[in-house]
């Protein structure tokens, strides 16, 4: 029987390797490990694999690793074309060893267990310190952090590490914005400081980077740009929310070696999507990564484009290798016309079903007004599935409505009832053309209400 055969529903897989329901669900979220299938009827079904996955990770975990630190690891196992399961080592990755610690204890794989508890505490106590907005606190940690490690060790598994959680804090309504806000600021803060002392380049290559319309999350572009900059690349940083046609002037006015894209979320990736075609049909090399591509290969195979990983290091190399051969992007194939014609008549028709859905919205204010964010995001990770040529890809953002759904108290028929109104709407004004939206709006119905239900 092939490992891979998806054949053990969720609550088999709690009781075989003893991880909770919901960290198996976070850890699906945040790391893209494991990758279950689905049932016809929404339920996670995990192979073999998936399930000697889970137990790799918990071996990693009880050698002293991190779990985010072990997902890295199994990614860039993954990326260099080798199966983690059948290492016997691993390999240490001494880029990020202090020399001080060269000699420290060991674990049977050579990693050196007293950096990652150094690494671990500075991430936590700076955590703790933005969560208090200590700022002095916060610098002074982060300053003896960079005296200790290298400045790509302190970046991604201090900084980077710390935001994503704080992140994910956030979403679980557990933290604050001004919180989140404030720690953003701070890594943003140290970033400049740790650009602005970097040498001028040394090497041939410009590289651009920047976020597509609607993506306001750039921390991790900026990591990237500070990576580069290190390696003796110059480089232009555009930022949040740019649109196509300020991209296609700059283009034209900077001229630059590479361009790199990051979206985190799906209802970005449409977006993304469009501008890699832009900037490729100019005959410039485009680079693009994210949460959303770290998730979903069906995602990055759409994308006319190079996939940087999941590791912001080796992402740093593939650029590297982009710069010094360009060669040939890759070129998905075009979107069916039968999705090209949904997006024209969903666009033009979007205006009357937003009305007919705040016509309702007027009379369930109570409800519907805690919907927040999922609200406004849905639509566009509509449009972003269609373009992307996928509808199934809607399944990814259900997750996340879940848990910022349960997280404040709100129960799944208030979800339910606002999806069902959306799809009267677009019955009402596409007919049966409009079928494909309704079958994805069914399938997030679905998908959600099978969280609480695991729940």
């Amino acid at each position: 029987m092939s490992t891979q055969i998806p054949s053990f529903n969720l609550k088999a897989v709690v009781r075989e390797t003893g991880i909770k329901a919901e960290t198996l669900r976070a850890w699906e979220r945040r790391y893209g490990i494991p990758r279950p299938a689905r049932s016809a009827g929404g339920h996670r079904i995990y192979s073999r694999r998936d399930i000697d996955t889970l137990h790799w990770l918990n071996r990693r975990r009880l050698e002293g690793l991190s779990i985010s630190r072990a997902a890295e690891r199994w990614q860039t196992l993954e990326n260099d074309g080798r199966d983690p399961l059948h290492e016997q080592s691993l390999a240490p990755d001494q880029h990020f060893y202090a020399g001080q610690f060269a000699d420290g204890p060991k674990n049977e794989y050579g990693e050196n267990e007293e950096l990652d508890d150094q690494i671990s505490t500075a991430c936590a106590e700076w955590l703790a310190a933005c969560i208090a907005f200590d700022e002095s606190e916060a610098q002074r940690i982060l300053s003896q952090a960079f005296a200790l490690f290298p400045v790509e060790t302190v970046c991604i598994h201090v900084i980077c590490k710390g935001l994503r959680q704080l992140g994910e804090e956030w979403h679980g309504a557990r933290v604050t914005t001004q919180q989140v806000s404030f720690a953003a600021a701070q890594a943003i803060q140290r970033v400049k400081v740790l650009l602005g002392a970097s040498p001028p380049p040394t090497r041939p290559g410009l590289v651009l980077l920047a976020c597509p319309p609607g993506e306001h999350h750039t921390f991790g572009l900026a990591l990237m740009q500070l990576i580069l900059r290190r390696m003796g690349f110059g480089t232009v940083f555009l930022g949040e929310n740019l649109s196509l046609s300020e991209m296609e002037v700059t283009l034209n006015r900077i001229q630059p070696d590479l361009v790199v894209l990051v979206s985190q979320q799906l209802r970005t990736a449409g977006n993304l999507l469009e501008m890699c075609e832009l900037v490729s049909g100019q005959g410039v090399p485009v680079a693009f990564g994210g949460r959303i591509f770290n998730l979903s290969e069906s995602v990055r195979r759409r994308i006319p484009g190079e996939y940087l990983g999941a590791d912001l290091h080796q992402a740093g190399g593939r650029a590297e290798t982009l710069l010094a051969t360009p060669g040939q992007m890759s070129r998905p194939t075009a979107l069916s016309t039968r999705f090209q014609d949904l997006i024209i008549s969903y666009t033009a028709n979007l205006y009357q079903i937003s009305a007919r859905v705040l016509n309702v919205d007027q009379r369930r204010p109570q409800g519907w007004g805690r919907l927040g964010r999922p609200h406004f995001s849905i639509n566009s990770s509509l449009m972003s599935a269609l373009r992307l040529g996928d509808p199934a890809l809607i399944s990814l953002e259900a997750e996340w409505i879940y848990t910022f759904l349960a997280s404040r108290g709100l129960q799944f028929g208030v979800l339910e009832e606002y999806l069902h109104v959306g799809i009267s709407a677009v019955q009402a004004e596409l007919g049966s053309e409009g079928d494909p939206i309704v079958t994805m709006l069914e399938t997030l119905r679905r998908d959600v209400g099978q969280c609480y239900n695991e729940s």
